[in-house]
């Protein structure tokens, strides 16, 4: 019984050194998951409102663009239309595909 015991001390003892020294050592990546905490925050986001991400990629295009020219509103708003029309089909086949 002593023996058990003693191996048991040991054992609590090696533990404890260890969950220190995983405690030290990852105290040096607090800082870098954090970023990476926040860019899966930032992508859970976009998932759950992607029209945040259709009217930034608009506003983008606008910016980028030439003044667009007569008639070049309706057209880029078609696009803008049937792009998000393929987005929610495409969306919606995949869960389908999913479940």
């Amino acid at each position: 019984m002593r023996e058990v015991l003693g191996r048991r001390a040991s054992l609590v003892e090696s533990a404890q050194s260890q969950r220190e020294w995983l405690a030290r050592d990852f105290q040096a990546l607090r800082g870098p998951t954090r970023w990476v905490d926040k860019g899966m925050e930032g992508a859970h986001y976009l998932r759950q409102h992607p029209l945040v991400l259709v009217g930034a990629g608009v506003v983008v295009l606008v910016v980028l663009r030439r003044p667009l020219v007569r008639g070049g509103w309706l057209r880029l708003i078609r696009r803008g239309f049937v792009l998000w029309r393929g987005f929610v089909t495409v969306r919606s086949v995949a869960m389908r595909l999913a479940r």
